[in-house]
């Protein structure tokens, strides 16, 4: 059984038990001698071998006591993280064994112009990496329903999350913070691995958190042989359409609608001002378009208008203060004369 409080913002929202742990682990303070240790190494940019053997030690003290439920802040397909202190989080991948014997990267800085991204290793160990804490002061929530709540609670009750906690308050979330987002997607878009593109992960919507105020992004970056391959249409799938990395929204509430079309005309706006591509030249995305605007969104006007116009301002109105402007009248208009009828 849980309980839920409605009245809900970013920084006033309970439900228990799922929160207990989380809050638990937020209170945590304090930097552990395995970070002490790392930190050395990083100021200094590589690692004697008396340096890393103590590391390892310590990393492998680490993993022998803290690789519990209570220490777990999320995990996805391919693995687990874990909180180690106030600066780091560690990286675990589902597997009988994991060795980390071995320190055999540090960070290179590679994405270091995403503001809003915290996937990027800062030491790699082989089969682990320690990454950088995105919310060591604050408690973080996962976009969709967070998967080790999914594992203790009945599909009604993970439904009742998502329409009651997750909604209102991503909804509440700041313009400037999913501006943040956006404008990270459209610099992803501008860099390149050899002959390949690059894109964040959105087949998860975890990968995608409310840490205190700000929205940020974590997981591993991609790649692809398709050209501006992060997209409006991904960042409505992921906050909008996706309440785990396989399931997608079931049915539709009334009492949804009003956050979804906020969420929806923050996303919108975001990606105007940046000028990140609507994804409407790529099938998956027009179709989740279609899905976004008609079924979840409730909209009284076609996709296809909608995507035209929108377009419209990005290439025709240069001014971003204006392009932001013009837009946000539009969505209000969309929104006014769409009545929801359900």
């Amino acid at each position: 059984m849980i309980t839920i409080h409605p009245r809900i913002n970013q920084q006033n929202y309970t439900y228990t038990p799922a929160l207990k742990h989380k809050a638990e682990n937020v209170n945590f303070k304090g930097s552990s001698a395995f970070t002490k240790q790392l930190d050395i190494i990083l100021k200094q940019g590589h690692a004697t071998f008396k340096q890393e053997n103590k590391l390892i030690k310590l990393l492998h003290k680490f993993m022998q006591k803290n690789l519990s439920h209570r220490k777990l802040l999320g995990e996805g397909h391919y693995g687990k993280v874990y909180k180690i202190d106030s600066k780091y989080v560690l990286k675990v991948f589902n597997k009988e064994q994991n060795f980390a014997d071995i320190l055999d990267g540090l960070s290179q800085g590679k994405f270091k112009n995403l503001k809003t991204y915290y996937g990027e290793p800062v030491a790699e160990f082989y089969d682990v990496y320690v990454l950088k804490n995105m919310s060591p002061k604050t408690l973080h929530v996962p976009a969709g329903i967070p998967k080790k709540f999914k594992k203790f609670y009945s599909e009604e009750e993970c439904l009742q999350y998502y329409e009651k906690i997750y909604l209102p308050l991503f909804a509440s979330v700041s313009q400037k913070s999913y501006n943040a987002i956006a404008r990270d997607c459209a610099e992803l878009n501008k860099m390149k691995d050899g002959e390949y593109y690059l894109n964040f992960d959105y087949c998860n919507p975890n990968n995608f958190v409310l840490a205190g105020k700000s929205l940020r992004i974590t997981d591993d970056i991609y790649k692809t042989s398709i050209p501006n391959p992060n997209t409006a249409a991904d960042l409505l799938e992921v906050f909008l359409d996706k309440l785990t990395e396989y399931t997608f929204l079931p049915k539709l509430n009334k009492d949804m609608i009003p956050f979804q079309r906020e969420i929806f005309k923050k996303i919108i706006i975001a990606a105007n001002k940046c000028k990140l591509p609507l994804g409407d030249n790529l099938s998956g995305c027009l179709t989740e378009w279609e899905v976004i605007t008609q079924n979840i969104c409730n909209f009284k006007y076609s996709h296809t208008e909608i995507i035209k116009n929108l377009k419209n301002f990005q290439t025709k109105i240069s001014s971003e203060r204006k392009r932001v402007k013009e837009t946000e009248k539009y969505l209000n208009k969309i929104i006014s004369e769409s009545p929801v009828t359900l």
